[in-house]
């Protein structure tokens, strides 16, 4: 709580169709649809009554390694991007949201589950395709150790993509001295936060939360703050909203790439593969709630699919999502939620 010492320690034939088309895309033909780039509100985000929340799959992505999927990454997410913004290339898309001059944070969650580096490797690539330098963009999470056991290859220096976590004072890193209050929430920020950034993307894994119910976007920000421990009573609710509320977060959130090459469907969010889902793809949104709600609306349809009870019958509700959309952050509403699949 206050006071406290911050921590130490550690297919079909259409799609792939659609998919085989990505480097061409990428290089610039029209990819011709519906949706236009939303405008850009006051803090960067984007601003839609009826967010879009893209879904992307492709079978080959539930077999094998992921990290032997790069290209194929890449043309799931670039494809993506183009559905979301309407933009008529990729660079163009990423540009939508992003400044070449931005230096961008990417919060990866290496707890349990973690986020596999080659779908961090594809926004990488994107990013730099829509023209942002490699020193402008850092990978980071809570600890050094952590990264590197999910398979992140940590980077420190000044040049290319860094790679670090919080405790990484020596990088620049560590936690601020002031506590910061949002909502009930009292806490110090991780420094690549509120100094090192100018932008963030979320990449959380598409899992289940033993309290939360599902930890997703909102959550993978628990990974910003020095005491998440203390924040987990009456279903992480509201302090998960309350930490993504904070103009730290609120201000930098451009973007959520939800890894949902494997995910898990019950007793996470450590890893359990007894309940893991071969999901084989991505799950790509501007409106962070909208990401969530149709995530957790996903974790529901497959646990009914095993026959498990809902996340509410089993005493743990994602409230959270609906009550970050009551503090402004986004849609909950799934009825409100345009989903598009590639």
């Amino acid at each position: 709580m206050p006071g406290e010492d911050p921590p130490r320690a550690p297919a079909e034939t259409t799609r792939r169709q659609f998919l085989s088309q990505g480097a061409a895309l990428a290089a610039g033909v029209t990819l011709h649809s519906a949706l236009r780039p939303a405008p850009a509100r006051a803090d960067g985000r984007s601003s839609v009554r009826s967010p879009t929340v893209v879904i992307a799959r492709d079978e080959a992505l539930t077999r094998g390694a992921v990290n032997e999927q790069g290209e194929l990454l890449v043309s799931l997410l670039n494809a993506s991007m183009q559905r979301l913004t309407g933009a008529a290339d990729a660079g163009a898309a990423w540009r939508t949201l992003f400044a070449p001059n931005d230096r961008v944070g990417i919060k990866v969650n290496t707890l349990g589950r973690a986020t596999q580096p080659a779908v961090v490797d594809a926004i990488v690539a994107g990013l730099r395709g829509a023209g942002l330098p490699a020193q402008n963009i850092l990978v980071w999470d809570r600890f050094d150790v952590e990264l590197a056991a999910a398979g992140y290859r940590l980077n420190k220096s000044r040049s290319g993509v860094r790679c670090y976590g919080t405790d990484s004072e020596r990088a620049g890193a560590g936690y601020q001295r002031d506590i910061q209050t949002s909502g009930q929430i009292g806490s110090c920020f991780s420094r690549i936060v509120t100094e090192q950034v100018d932008a963030l993307i979320s990449v959380p894994v598409l899992k289940d939360h033993s309290l939360a119910g599902a930890s997703l976007g909102l959550k993978n920000f628990y990974g910003a703050i020095h005491n998440p421990n203390k924040y987990h009573e009456n279903n992480c609710d509201p302090f998960v909203a309350d930490v993504a509320n904070h103009r730290y977060i609120r201000s930098r959130w451009r973007l959520t790439v939800c890894d949902a090459t494997r995910a898990q469907y019950h007793a996470g969010p450590t890893l359990n593969p007894g309940f893991a889902w071969p999901f084989g793809g991505l799950l790509v949104g501007s409106d962070v709630v909208a990401v969530d709600a149709v995530g957790a609306d996903l974790l529901e349809a497959e646990r009914r699919k095993r026959g498990l009870v809902s996340l509410t019958d089993d005493k743990r509700p994602a409230k959270h999502i609906a009550t970050a959309a009551a503090k402004g952050l986004g849609v909950a509403d799934l009825a409100r939620i345009q989903r598009i699949e590639v």
